[in-house]
């Protein structure tokens, strides 16, 4: 039997009011020559009565439970039992736009030869659509530069499943919330990722996402980023760089913390590592003064 061209991987945990919606994303899309194979991480809901009445219907879905290990894992385990040429991530609450697959398997074709290729997707949430900040990079290939800041990517990327060099999402609970980003990091330092200038994934704003858990992100970025170290090798500036963004990031989810003082402290730290930038001038005064004046000294600076 033929593999398909797609396996998408949809790690999932008690999501089971969002996955009709997001696994009918795909069901729709206008290039039909993929698998789904939802990784239950141990729901305790209804998952696998939704997903199995889904499977019975459609033979492109496979659903695969796991006892509780966290995303790193249920990524992993999904890229084990893919059979695809190339294997996608999407969220349990996140959609795809219609065309994504068609145009990814385009897009490869005129590209060809990388093991990692990215769309960029936007942001759903209150009736409103927002973008990213994917927004403003250009289609081509970038190498791990692209990550030393953070990760603008999410889980959102495709990845060849014939590549011997691949390393595996990592597995640490409570590295949770990095692992794609240390994911990228590790592989990437060794290998480019082409990135697409279209949407192909719409992602739901919500207070149950990971990325609303400001103090614990914090304490897994600092971590991340001392395993990161540990695993690859960077030159000093690159270092520099990465511990400088690590602190800036940590600074922006302090003060989403409403903790001004440790952002103010996690800033001078970065600062420190890499020197003032407009962006880091704007964040201060933003964690000592407030929002509404830096739009007003952004506006000045012509941003």
């Amino acid at each position: 039997m033929r593999s398909p061209f797609f396996s998408i991987v949809i790690p999932c945990y008690n999501r089971a009011e969002f996955l009709p919606e997001t696994i009918w994303s795909i069901q729709k899309q206008d290039f039909s020559d993929f698998e789904i194979l939802l990784i239950d991480d141990g729901s305790t809901d209804n998952t696998q009565a939704i997903v199995g009445k889904i499977a019975a219907e459609d033979g492109r879905v496979l659903y695969i439970y796991q006892q509780n290990a966290e995303r790193g894992a249920a990524r992993n385990n999904g890229i084990k039992n893919a059979s695809g040429e190339y294997v996608i991530f999407l969220d349990s609450d996140d959609e795809m736009q219609t065309n994504c697959l068609q145009r990814l398997n385009e897009g490869i074709a005129q590209n060809p030869g990388y093991n990692f290729y990215a769309a960029k997707y936007d942001f759903i949430g209150n009736g409103k659509r927002f973008s990213s900040t994917m927004r403003p990079i250009k289609p081509g290939e970038y190498d791990i530069s692209i990550v030393l800041k953070g990760n603008p990517f999410a889980c959102n990327f495709c990845i060849k499943r014939n590549n011997q060099g691949l390393i595996l999402f990592e597995e640490d609970r409570t590295l949770s919330a990095t692992e794609d980003w240390m994911f990228l990091m590790e592989n990437l330092r060794h290998n480019k990722i082409f990135v697409f200038d279209f949407i192909g994934v719409s992602m739901h704003q919500h207070t149950e996402r990971s990325m609303q858990q400001n103090q614990l992100l914090i304490k897994r970025r600092i971590k991340a980023t001392e395993q990161v170290l540990q695993k690859i090798d960077l030159s000093e500036n690159e270092k520099k760089s990465l511990w400088a963004y690590t602190y800036q990031f940590c600074g922006v989810h302090s003060y989403l913390d409403n903790n001004r003082k440790q952002a103010i402290n996690f800033l001078i730290k970065a600062v420190r590592m890499q020197g003032w930038s407009k962006e880091r001038i704007l964040a201060l005064i933003k964690y000592m003064i407030g929002r509404s004046a830096v739009t007003q000294i952004s506006t000045a600076f012509g941003k």
